[in-house]
């Protein structure tokens, strides 16, 4: 997509407003805050959300060209993760079978056939349904199959919605603690070239306890992983920016709360990005469930968003350096 194109899907008004509320705490002109987006987007490739997440408006234009912006990552993954793999990763039915080990879980779908489908539900107490092809953690929902008083009707409606129901992962109980009513997971991403796999960034994403979504775009919190001791490290951030010492829903520190199963977890994603290394560069989600952990999705080209807020730097030189070696290859 040009920049051009790529600057006229902005909501503009929407991020005015935004100025206008941010001019009312850091003294800015909102006016100039609006330019400077505009000369941020020519220059570095930002969007509209680029500017306030990574708050361009206190940073160096040295500072700036750092970050790996969103008009920066689509150009970078099409090199590192091709679209011709969308299906493999980004279609769950797909993902479920392709990843199947480290998945650990079954599903059914339309496509399975009405009898599947009904036999499922009458062996599992409580199904999650999830669209097929989505994406934020939308439409995804926690279903007490004692409530399905009709399993034809909802059979017909999965294939209407192109959804399908999976079971539901009961969370490890020390883990819960960070948000009881959420599945809090693990966004790690890796990268693999020639067979070799390695972690590049980890943050965790706790829920709100309001959603069974831990999704940063759902309301919940992000807080960085320290990689080697296998602990959460410093404050967790919400999208809308406010920092926490503690988990918004259940008021624990997260500073240094050990997570389980985190050798594991290491071993886990390095194996499972080998599985399509012609994909270079994968975020996966895991979650930890009572008897270790699993992969929810793998997302192919994962958005860096996040990973930059909680690091608090910008990622362009790294996947700069991941360019050159996939180039060498």
């Amino acid at each position: 997509m040009g920049i051009f194109k790529f600057a006229l899907r902005g909501n503009y008004k929407r991020h005015y407003e935004n100025l206008k509320e941010l001019a009312s705490h850091n003294g800015k002109s909102p006016q100039l805050m609006f330019i400077d987006t505009a000369l941020c987007t020519l220059v570095t490739g930002s969007g509209l959300q680029d500017y306030l997440n990574y708050k361009f408006y206190d940073k160096t234009w040295k500072e700036r060209k750092e970050y790996a912006t969103i008009g920066y990552q689509s150009k970078f993954y099409k090199l590192a993760a091709s679209e011709k793999y969308f299906e493999f990763f980004s279609n769950k039915v797909n993902f479920n079978h392709n990843f199947h080990k480290f998945v650990k879980r079954e599903e059914v779908s339309y496509a399975d056939g009405y009898d599947k489908v009904e036999e499922f539900i009458k062996t599992h107490e409580s199904v999650i349904r999830k669209p097929i092809n989505g994406l934020g953690g939308a439409r995804v929902e926690k279903i007490m199959t004692k409530d399905i008083k009709d399993p034809k009707d909802f059979y017909k409606k999965l294939g209407i919605s192109d959804c399908m129901i999976e079971e539901e992962i009961i969370q490890d109980p020390e883990w819960a603690k960070l948000s009881p009513n959420s599945i809090n997971t693990l966004r790690i991403v890796t990268k693999c070239i020639r067979g070799k796999s390695d972690i590049l960034y980890a943050v965790a994403r706790i829920g709100s306890g309001k959603s069974i979504v831990d999704n940063f775009h759902q309301g919940g919190v992000g807080v960085r992983i320290n990689t080697d001791k296998g602990i959460l490290e410093g404050i967790c951030i919400g999208k809308d920016g406010v920092e926490h010492d503690v988990s918004p829903a259940s008021g624990i520190k997260v500073d240094e709360f050990k997570i389980p199963y985190w050798n594991e977890i290491k071993d886990m994603v390095c194996e499972a990005a080998k599985v399509n290394d012609a994909v270079n560069i994968v975020g996966w989600d895991v979650a930890i469930s009572t008897t270790g952990p699993v992969i929810i999705e793998g997302n192919r080209g994962p958005g860096m968003d996040l990973i930059q807020v909680l690091y608090n730097r910008g990622v362009k030189s790294d996947l700069e350096e991941i360019k050159k070696e996939i180039l060498n290859n």
